[in-house]
């Protein structure tokens, strides 16, 4: 299933996660996970680091606020009210119940002859990021089984510049989106530790899939903005660049 909006069945189940691993203490609560929870694995914090640079030494149109680092940031459950979990297979990154931590986001750079995008800044209201990977059938793949690569990923990132609530969408994740008419770009999420049965993965990298095709356009994502009136819909704006580049891990 697709990344959607189910906050209320999503909190019950995490008390009860929560009450019965003891363990877990994720802060935040998906507010983009549409999921069959019968079979979830374990939910689990995670540490998510956000690059300021690529492989390259290029600056991604995503990046990190340099909080705990220089080039690079680290966000995790340590950080009060951050959110950085992985549940039901899928990563979220929340920061929208605090104003310290913050994300780089610059959505300025349209295709074509889309409008402008709104400012880049750093930005916590609102913001949340989350990933989900597939199959070539369309079904998901948890995070934890990706073994070696998966090139079929998805990512949406959420966020408020001034006032106006924004989701940018990139391999067609989110299922509370309008139909999106243009492909955008897919992610490639590498398993880069396993764990020591060698059966899980517990470290990941999060890039561009860089493979063009008719269901992928490199770092190219479509922008809806929230109307604010009546029930929220999400209207498209247009298709922006957004490189990324981030890890995830887990302890």
């Amino acid at each position: 299933m697709r990344i959607g909006k189910t906050r209320n069945k999503i909190a019950a189940i995490l008390r009860s996660v929560l009450i019965s691993l003891a363990a877990l203490t994720l802060v935040g609560v998906p507010s983009e996970a549409k999921t069959n929870t019968s079979s979830c694995p374990p939910a689990i914090n995670v540490t998510t680091t956000v690059y300021d640079y690529d492989l390259s030494g290029t600056q991604p149109l995503l990046r990190s606020d340099d909080y705990n680092g220089s080039g690079q940031a680290s966000y995790s459950v340590a950080d009060p009210n951050v959110s950085s979990g992985i549940y039901c297979g899928k990563l979220f990154l929340n920061l929208y119940r605090q104003s310290i931590r913050t994300l780089w986001i610059d959505p300025t750079h349209p295709l074509n002859s889309w409008p402008a995008g709104p400012p880049a800044g750093y930005y916590w209201q609102n913001v949340e990021l989350a990933s989900a990977c597939y199959d070539a059938n369309d079904n998901q793949v948890n995070l934890q089984n990706i073994l070696t690569s998966n090139n079929n990923c998805g990512m949406i990132l959420d966020f408020n510049p001034n006032g106006t609530k924004y989701k940018l969408s990139m391999g067609h994740t989110c299922s509370s989106c309008p139909p999106e008419p243009y492909a955008s770009g897919l992610l490639t999420v590498t398993c880069v530790q396993k764990d020591s049965t060698g059966q899980s993965c517990v470290h990941w990298t999060f890039t561009p899939n860089m493979t063009a095709s008719s269901t992928n356009a490199p770092t190219v994502a479509n922008l809806f903005y929230y109307t604010k009136t009546g029930r929220q819909q999400l209207v498209l704006v247009g298709q922006y660049y957004l490189t990324v580049r981030f890890d995830v891990s887990y302890p």
